[in-house]
């Protein structure tokens, strides 16, 4: 925990850092890597965007955060552990089919940089 506490203040000054003294290859948006991966983020907002249902991106976060807060902390039990295994995969599935996304894919959608 304190890893990841400490890693929370610690990679804003480290991964700039790390940019500036490395020399890194360039990327070229005409690369297959590229391509690739924006053809998966394309394909996913899509999908994202045609589930139309009732719920919003942020009450599955909050939900999520509640849960991994209450039963995954520092004062964790087995029960808990064991709620929490049941109800993550039960939260996943309903997001996948009860997910409400305002807006379209063509434009700036705060909404979708919270379900990535």
């Amino acid at each position: 925990m304190q890893g990841l506490a400490d890693g929370y203040f610690v990679l804003p000054s480290t991964v700039p850092d790390y940019i500036a003294c490395n020399s890194l290859d360039p990327v070229s948006v005409t690369d297959a890597a590229f391509t690739e991966t924006q053809t998966e983020v394309q394909d996913r907002i899509k999908k994202l965007l045609k589930i139309n249902g009732k719920r919003s991106p942020d009450s599955f976060h909050r939900e999520l955060g509640q849960l991994m807060w209450d039963n995954c902390g520092m004062a964790r039990s087995d029960a808990g552990l064991h709620r929490a295994l049941q109800r993550i995969p039960e939260l996943r599935d309903e997001f996948w089919h009860n997910l409400n996304i305002v807006g379209g894919e063509d434009e700036l959608n705060q909404a979708l940089a919270g379900v990535y």
